[in-house]
């Protein structure tokens, strides 16, 4: 996925897509450009996309810092549509894990979960009184895993 389109933050409520425009086209030759606006007013979101004909623009526009009017706009890599619905498949160290059955032991626990990657951390706290779990657990794992539970 190569990556042209960038997020722009923080722009000043007074720029518009023209506004953007001009100034980020000092970078590079620009596919397009838009500063999002609120429906039913017209006022500017303070965000927009801009989408660079050459990656290399794209990655030198990343590496700056920008001002435009008297705010430091924050520039990212926009994430595709189809990433941001996708939750399901999330990337992750760390998980918490509920509803743990009694029956469960620590080493059942990290036998289920050790087919996801490797283990550097399991904590499944105890009951003060009866010295059983409780139900709960933390696994963290040496690298992001693809949980992919459904």
């Amino acid at each position: 996925m190569e990556q042209r389109k960038l997020v722009v933050l923080g722009i000043p409520w007074d720029i518009d897509t023209e506004g953007l425009k001009e100034y980020m086209s000092k970078f590079g030759d620009l596919e397009d450009c838009i500063v999002m606006r609120e429906r039913s007013t017209g006022r500017s979101r303070g965000f927009g996309y801009v989408t660079f004909t050459s990656v290399d623009d794209a990655k030198n526009v990343l590496s700056g810092e920008h001002i435009l009017g008297d705010r430091t706009l924050e520039v990212k890599v926009a994430t595709p549509k189809e990433e941001m619905r996708a939750p399901s498949a999330k990337k992750v160290t760390r998980i918490f894990v509920a509803r743990i059955p009694p029956s469960v032991t620590e080493e059942t626990f990290r036998s289920h979960f050790e087919k996801y990657g490797e283990i550097t951390d399991l904590y499944m706290p105890k009951d003060q009184g009866s010295k059983a779990h409780r139900g709960i657990g933390f696994i963290t794992f040496a690298n992001a895993v693809n949980l992919d539970l459904d």
